[in-house]
C-alpha cells in the first residue's frame, strides 16, 4: 500500500514538475510579448500625437501663423489628414490667421502637410494592427490563463476631433 502511494507521489511529481516550468516560461514568453506591444502602441501614439504638434508649428512658422489660431486648427487639423479640406477653405483661414502671408510657402507648407499625413496613416495603420495583435494574444490559448494584464490597448482612431484622443488643447 505505501509502495503505491509513493509511486503515485513519484509519478505526480515528475508530471507536475514539467508542467509547471512549461506554464512559468510560457508566462515569461506571453508576457513579454504583451509588454512589447503595449510599448510599441505607446511609441505609435506618442508619434500620432506629435504629428499635431509637428505640422502646427510648421504652420505657425512658415505660415506665420500666431499662436492665438491654436484652437482654430484644432478644427481644421482633422481635414487636414482627411485629405477632406480643400486648397481655398485652407488657403482662406492662413490668410484670415495671416494677411500677410507669402504665397511662395504655401506649395511648401501642402507638401509638408502631405508627407505629415503620410507618415500618420502609416502610424495608426500599424497602430490598429497592434491592437488586433494584442486583442489575439489576450484571447488565446493558453495565454489568457498566464497574462497578468488582460486590459485592452485603448486608441481611439482620430477622425472628427484632435480631442478625441483624450488630449484637450
Amino acid at each position: 500500500m505505501i509502495g503505491w502511494i509513493i509511486v503515485i507521489i513519484v509519478l505526480v511529481v515528475l508530471f507536475l514538475i514539467p508542467i509547471g516550468i512549461a506554464a512559468y516560461a510560457l508566462s515569461a514568453l506571453y508576457n513579454r510579448q504583451d509588454k512589447l506591444l503595449r510599448d510599441e502602441a505607446e511609441a505609435h501614439r506618442k508619434i500620432l500625437e506629435g504629428t499635431y504638434d509637428q505640422i502646427w508649428t510648421n504652420i505657425k512658422l512658415r505660415a506665420g501663423v500666431s499662436e492665438e489660431y491654436r484652437r482654430q486648427f484644432n478644427n481644421i487639423y482633422p481635414d487636414l489628414l482627411d485629405k477632406s479640406i480643400d486648397n481655398e477653405h485652407f488657403i482662406d483661414w492662413i490668410l484670415e490667421c495671416n494677411p500677410d502671408f507669402d504665397p511662395q510657402e504655401y506649395v511648401p507648407l501642402l507638401e509638408m502637410i502631405v508627407q505629415s499625413r503620410e507618415k500618420f496613416i502609416d502610424h495608426q495603420l500599424r497602430m490598429e494592427r497592434l491592437i488586433r495583435e494584442h486583442r489575439l494574444l489576450v484571447a488565446g490559448w493558453p495565454a489568457r490563463w498566464l497574462l497578468r494584464d488582460k486590459s485592452a490597448i485603448y486608441y481611439v482612431p482620430m477622425d472628427t476631433d484632435y480631442s478625441r484622443w483624450g488630449k484637450a488643447i
